[in-house]
């Protein structure tokens, strides 16, 4: 039994929306107002058997509505509020990507900086290394070429190891399949590697570092990272709505470990659409946010593509509109938080359920809501062909599995 739960733990976050970058049309009823959005989420949780969820929308002025809808927990026939913690799972990823901008900012690291000249003692084979080595941007644009954490890491509860033992616990994933720098695939550990470093170059444990440079500056009065008393957190349920989950310690807690209420990120939320400014304090630099935001690494985004996986922050495309930001799941709980930079508005919701028919269906009708005011991105006029088109026509196949092991599930 204990390897079966290992297995569906490793199975749903390999399969699951730790990273996902849609283009979809939607076409849902248009909710006119908050009272009206309130009333279609709560018949999409009761439809999807969804017990509870956390919701924050802000404008770059301030929130416009912050709430908790159903129940936080069954047993104790608990209410969802503002205050509820939700687990963000690799929502979290975000604050290891702003940690190392800061510290870039104040000269104590380069994003070009090489991972083996850094932390020498974190071990990974990279057979490129003389003429592409990895660098602190691989990691965290997920260009490493690793393949994302094998079963042993994921079902790894962390205790009280420190992040180098963690580190070391089993770091069979991290060979390079392809040169560093080159394509994109998603890879946990990246992160991981990036956290351990930032601990290594301010002498601090991650976690005390968030909280003193972010948590308590942007206003997240409640996030942490370490399990919360039972009675401010949500429990967290199978997608039956019913069964709950254990709460589990991730081996590396930066990459989705932080629990986090929808007051914490409503307050997330306005530092990213008023550009590091909040609370009359510019916590970050207002021009690293387009660094944050934007790939740079891969072959595509060195041909000028900016679509795509930027600093643990992704780019997507909902009915013409473009959203930054990052989703996440753990076992029983699947988060989203998105914002719209230009429009000046932006989203949170966090579900306590891993039921992902409802994480579609909550997050089509927040986006319908917010842009039903909106002026609709125009379509980007028809170009040309380039000439030398027919060189291109052929039979091709993905080639950067997310893991390897799994890669034949991309050619059938």
């Amino acid at each position: 039994m204990i390897c079966l739960r290992l297995l569906i733990i490793f199975i749903f976050f390999f399969f699951g929306i730790s990273y996902s970058s849609p283009v979809i049309a939607e076409n849902n009823e248009l909710p006119q107002s908050i009272e009206e959005l309130q009333i279609q989420l709560e018949d999409i949780l009761k439809d999807t058997h969804v017990p509870g969820m956390s919701i924050a929308i802000v404008h770059r002025n301030g929130p416009e509505w912050i709430a908790g809808l159903g129940k936080a927990d069954l047993a104790n026939n608990r209410a969802t509020t503002a205050t509820t913690l939700f687990r963000i799972g690799s929502v979290s990823k975000g604050f290891v990507s702003l940690a190392v901008l800061m510290l870039a900012d104040e000269g104590k690291l380069s994003l070009e900086d090489p991972l083996q000249t850094l932390v020498p003692e974190v071990w990974f084979d990279n057979q490129w290394e003389t003429s592409d080595p990895i660098r602190i941007v691989h990691l965290l644009e997920n260009t490493t070429g690793w393949d994302d954490m094998h079963l042993r890491e994921f079902a790894k509860d962390r205790s009280t190891m420190s992040s180098l033992d963690a580190l070391d616990y089993d770091h069979s994933s991290r060979i390079c399949r392809w040169p560093p720098g080159t394509r994109m695939s998603y890879c946990n550990s990246g992160p991981a590697v990036a956290a351990y470093i930032v601990e290594k170059i301010t002498g601090k444990n991650f976690e005390e570092y968030i909280t003193e440079k972010f948590f308590k500056p942007i206003g997240m009065q409640t996030a942490t990272y370490f399990q919360p008393r039972l009675e401010s957190t949500t429990t967290l349920y199978h997608s039956d709505g019913q069964t709950p989950h254990i709460y589990w310690d991730l081996l590396y807690p930066s990459i989705g470990s932080i629990n986090a209420s929808a007051n914490d990120m409503a307050n997330y939320l306005l530092f990213y659409l008023n550009r590091g400014n909040i609370h009359k304090r510019q916590v970050l630099p207002s021009h690293l946010f387009h660094r944050l935001e934007n790939p740079s690494s891969t072959w595509a985004a060195k041909e000028g593509l900016h679509v795509g996986y930027g600093l643990g922050n992704y780019w997507s495309i909902y009915d013409g509109f473009v959203y930054h930001g990052h989703d996440g799941n753990v076992p029983g709980g699947l988060t989203v938080m998105a914002y719209m930079p230009k429009e000046g508005i932006g989203y949170f919701y966090s579900l306590n359920s891993e039921n992902r028919e409802a994480l579609k269906k909550v997050g089509a009708a927040i986006r319908s809501y917010i842009t039903s005011q909106l002026q609709k991105p125009p379509i980007p006029p028809t170009i040309s062909l380039p000439e030398n088109v027919n060189a291109y026509i052929g039979w091709y196949e993905p080639n950067s599995p997310r893991m390897e092991l799994f890669s034949f599930f991309l050619s059938v």
